[in-house]
């Protein structure tokens, strides 16, 4: 039997950085009389995005794409479904940091970042093929 991958340990951590960044400072949870799901339906682009934003979401969900991808390819059970699995894993974490930070006034949720950072967690699990090819070829 082959030995568990550090994979998961690492996209544990990552992930628990991904909340903590997400929701930091952690201060004035409160409904604020808005809609949770509003975020989804607003217009793409929103008015305030920077490239700073687009490339920092994008970056911020690669490395746990990478890793997720990783431990499930070490793992030949879910090899085959590693990079959807992967992506709808990050579309799901994304999500339900956006849908969190309604409640934080300091926090805009918005829905390129989710597009994003979704991207992102897909991009990692498709560069996580490449080392697996080279070093595991089956």
């Amino acid at each position: 039997m082959q030995p568990r991958s550090s994979a998961w340990s690492l996209a544990t951590i990552y992930g628990a950085l991904i909340v903590f960044a997400s929701l930091f400072p952690f201060e004035g949870w409160r409904a604020q009389g808005v809609d949770p799901r509003v975020f989804l339906t607003a217009r793409i682009p929103p008015p305030y995005w920077t490239w700073f934003d687009v490339n920092t979401n994008i970056a911020g969900y690669v490395p746990l794409g990478f890793l997720l991808a990783l431990g499930m390819l070490r793992d030949g059970r879910r090899a085959r479904w590693a990079v959807p699995l992967v992506a709808l894993l990050g579309a799901l974490l994304s999500l339900g940091m956006e849908f969190l930070q309604i409640y934080l006034p300091r926090r805009v949720p918005s829905n390129l970042d989710l597009s994003l950072n979704a991207a992102g967690a897909l991009v990692g699990a498709l560069l996580a093929l490449w080392p697996v090819a080279l070093l595991f070829p089956t």
